[in-house]
C-alpha cells in the first residue's frame, strides 16, 4: 500500500513520484485534465497522504479528501534533484548551477546541503508552446519537437556571418546575431513551420543559456544542471544548450527524470 505521494503542480504539467516495492514510480498529467488525476488516486491510492508542491498545489488539495502537506516548490525542487543526482549516472558535482525549466524557468545555486534562488525567466516550456501555436498553430509538444528536428535555421535566422559578410567578424560567424532577424530573406521565400519550429527553439535554448551563464560565473561553477519536462525526449533542446560548452568553458548535464525534482522532493521530505 502506498502511504505518501509526492505531487509537483506545476503550471502545464503535475508530476508524480511515489514507491512500489521499494521502487520509484513516475507519473504524468496535464494540469488543465485534473480529474484524471483525481480519478487516479480516489482508485488507486485513496489513503495515501499527498505530499502537495508547485503552483497549483491548492488546486488540487481542495478536490482530493486525502490528507496533505503544502511543500514550498523551491525547497521540493531542490531537495529532490539530490536524489535525481544520486540515482544517476552523473557525477554529482559540489556547486553547480540548477536551471529548471518549466513553463517558465528558475536558477538556483546549488553547494552541498545548501541552496539559493538566483533569479529566473518567463521564457520556458510555456513560451515554447504559445510562440509555437502563434507561429504554426502546432499545439502538441511531441509533433512540435518532431517538425522543429527537420528544421533548418539559415533563412530566418541572421548570423553573424551574414552581418560581416566578406568581413572579417570580431565573433563567430555561425553566432546568432538576431533570431529571426533575416527579414529580407523571409519576406523573399516561403516559410515551412519546421524551420519556424527550428528557429523558435534555438531562441529560447539561446537565451536561457545568455541567462544561465552569468549566474554560474556568479557563483563560480563551470557545471549546470538543466531539468525539467521541456527535455524530455528532447534530444534538439538538448544539442542548443550543448553547443556553448566550449565557447564559454561549462559543461551541461540533463539527468533522466530531472522533471521529477520537485515531486520527489515533496515525497521525501521530512513532513
Amino acid at each position: 500500500m502506498t502511504k505518501r505521494i509526492g505531487i509537483d503542480a506545476g503550471g502545464t504539467l503535475t508530476k508524480i513520484v511515489y514507491k512500489e516495492n521499494d521502487e520509484y514510480r513516475f507519473q504524468t498529467f496535464l494540469t488543465v485534465e485534473v480529474n484524471n488525476l483525481v480519478e487516479w488516486i480516489n482508485k488507486f491510492h485513496p489513503n495515501a497522504k499527498l505530499m502537495l508542491t508547485g503552483g497549483k498545489q491548492k488546486n488540487i488539495s481542495k478536490l482530493l479528501q486525502n490528507s496533505f502537506e503544502l511543500i514550498d516548490e523551491f525547497e521540493a525542487t531542490t531537495f529532490g534533484i539530490k536524489e535525481v543526482l544520486n540515482r544517476s549516472d552523473i557525477h554529482s558535482p559540489e556547486e553547480y548551477l540548477l536551471v529548471n525549466v518549466g513553463t517558465g524557468t528558475s536558477m538556483h545555486s546549488m553547494s552541498g546541503e545548501s541552496s539559493e534562488r538566483l533569479g529566473g525567466s518567463g521564457i520556458g516550456g510555456g513560451t515554447l508552446m504559445g510562440l509555437a501555436y502563434l507561429l504554426t498553430e502546432q499545439k502538441q509538444f511531441e509533433n512540435i519537437m518532431l517538425l522543429a528536428e527537420k528544421g533548418d535555421r539559415t533563412g530566418i535566422d541572421l548570423k553573424v556571418r551574414d552581418i560581416y559578410e566578406g568581413v572579417v567578424s570580431p565573433v563567430g560567424g555561425d553566432l546568432t546575431a538576431s533570431n529571426f532577424g533575416f527579414l529580407e530573406r523571409m519576406m523573399e521565400d516561403e516559410l515551412r513551420a519546421e524551420d519556424i519550429l527550428a528557429c523558435l527553439v534555438g531562441m529560447i535554448s539561446e537565451t536561457l543559456m545568455m541567462i544561465a551563464i552569468p549566474f554560474a560565473k556568479t557563483i563560480e561553477t563551470t557545471t549546470i544542471v538543466f531539468i525539467g519536462s521541456t527535455f524530455q525526449n528532447n534530444t534538439l533542446f538538448k544539442k542548443q544548450l550543448q553547443r556553448f560548452e566550449t565557447l564559454f568553458g561549462i559543461k551541461t548535464y540533463f539527468p533522466v527524470n530531472g522533471q521529477y525534482s520537485g515531486a520527489l522532493g515533496a515525497l521525501l521530505s521530512n513532513r
